[in-house]
C-alpha cells in the first residue's frame, strides 16, 4: 500500500535517501540498539521503524521529522543533544503541517 511516504528527502541542498524497516533493531546502522529512526550523515540515509504497514502514517511522519531536524540542527551547527526537546519540536511542526493541510497525514482511505 502507499502511504505517501517519501523515499528520499532535500535537506538543505543535501538529498538523503529514505528507508523503511521492519525491524527496530535494523533501523541502527551499526545493528547496536532498536530504533524508531537514525539519520546517518556518512551515508546520507534516513532509516525508519515501519512494521510493514501496521505502524500509523503519523507515527512515521513524526519520526520522519524528528531525524529531519537533527539533519537541519548538524548542518547548520545547532546544538541538538536532547532528545526529548528534538522529539517535543517535531512533534509540533507536524501538528502545524497537518492541521493547516499542508500535509496529509492520514492512511490515503481515511482522507476525506
Amino acid at each position: 500500500m502507499d502511504r505517501g511516504l517519501p523515499d528520499s528527502i532535500d535537506i538543505l541542498g543535501i538529498r538523503y535517501s529514505v528507508e523503511y524497516l521492519e525491524k527496530p533493531s535494523d533501523v541502527d546502522i551499526h545493528k547496536r540498539e532498536a530504533l524508531w529512526g537514525q539519520v546517518d550523515f556518512w551515508t546520507r540515509s534516513i532509516r525508519i521503524y515501519d512494521d510493514g504497514g501496521r505502524r500509523p502514517v503519523e507515527d512515521i511522519w513524526h519520526t520522519i521529522l524528528h531525524e529531519v531536524i537533527h539533519a537541519i540542527c548538524s548542518a547548520l551547527k545547532i546544538e541538538d543533544e536532547d532528545e526529548e526537546d528534538t522529539d517535543l519540536l517535531a512533534l509540533g511542526l507536524l501538528n502545524v503541517l497537518s492541521a493547516n493541510k499542508w500535509m496529509a497525514v492520514s492512511e490515503p482511505d481515511e482522507i476525506g
